[in-house]
């Protein structure tokens, strides 16, 4: 096993936004299910948007390595409070660069965070992706 950098074992250890968001009756949920089929790895994303495009809350869930549930912690913890129309522009080389060390054989880790959120920004009514 890969030796987690500081940044990535204390994401490990304390992972944020772990869990299954409910959706709320005022609020847009989205979500999105990704896998890497080589390692095996799974990550699911939800975020809670307000109708005006504040992610309000984010969670995931990881089936992988140390590596991949500190990229889907710091991916929630990145998003979370931010507008929609900003994390638009949301690119694996943060986590890349917030994680240190980062083992190019885990470089899938951080890709696979990526993907995940692009695939839930889809999934989201076009209208909350613009600046309100």
């Amino acid at each position: 096993m890969l030796k987690l950098s500081t940044t990535a074992r204390e994401h490990f250890d304390n992972p944020r936004g772990i869990g299954v968001l409910i959706p709320g009756a005022s609020d847009v949920v989205a979500g999105a299910l990704v896998g890497e089929p080589v390692s095996g790895d799974i990550l699911k994303l939800q975020l809670r948007a307000s109708k005006q495009g504040l992610v309000l809350a984010a969670h995931f869930k990881a089936y992988g390595c140390g590596w991949l549930i500190a990229c889907g912690s710091l991916l929630i913890e990145y998003i979370e409070g931010r507008m929609l129309a900003e994390i638009l522009h949301f690119r694996h080389h943060y986590l890349v660069e917030k994680l240190s060390s980062l083992p190019p054989s885990k470089l899938h880790c951080a890709v696979l965070a990526e993907t995940a959120l692009k695939a839930v920004l889809r999934a989201l009514p076009d209208n909350l992706l613009v600046n309100n």
